[in-house]
Formats: C-alpha cells, sequence, structure tokens
C-alpha cells in the first residue's frame, strides 16, 4: 500500500514537518523516488539552522503547508 503511495505522489510537493533523524531520512527516501520534499521548520527552532546548513529547501510551517500537496509530521 505505501508504495502505491509513493507511486501516486510522484511530480508533487512533501511537506515534513520535522528535521530529526525519522524526516530526514524519509525526506531521503521520498527524494530518492521522485519526489519534490520541503521542510516546514520555525526559524526560532534549532533545527531551522541544520536543515539550512544541510543544503534543505527550508520554509515556515505556514508556508511549506501552502506550497505542498502532502504534508507529513514527523
Amino acid at each position: 500500500m505505501y508504495e502505491r503511495w509513493i507511486m501516486d505522489a510522484r511530480n508533487k510537493t512533501v511537506a515534513i514537518f520535522g528535521y530529526r533523524e525519522d524526516g530526514k531520512s524519509h525526506a531521503e527516501y521520498l527524494r530518492s523516488r521522485g519526489i519534490h520534499v520541503i521542510f516546514g521548520i520555525r526559524e526560532d527552532r534549532d533545527e531551522w539552522g541544520q536543515a539550512m546548513t544541510d543544503g534543505q529547501y527550508v520554509l515556515s510551517p505556514e508556508e511549506a503547508a501552502a506550497q505542498a500537496d502532502i504534508v507529513q509530521v514527523w
């Protein structure tokens, strides 16, 4: 069932809220299957700086939700 969801999500944008190990590893998995991933993180969180340092596309949660077709919370 999950693989079907992955197939349906191709060419869509997934916003992930949460940038710890689960969020990062899930983003890598989705990208490897052709899915565009963005992160929604508040600027006052330590995760914001870490995600930016790692080269991730990071937006505020509100902006990420507005741009996403699918939202995931980790």
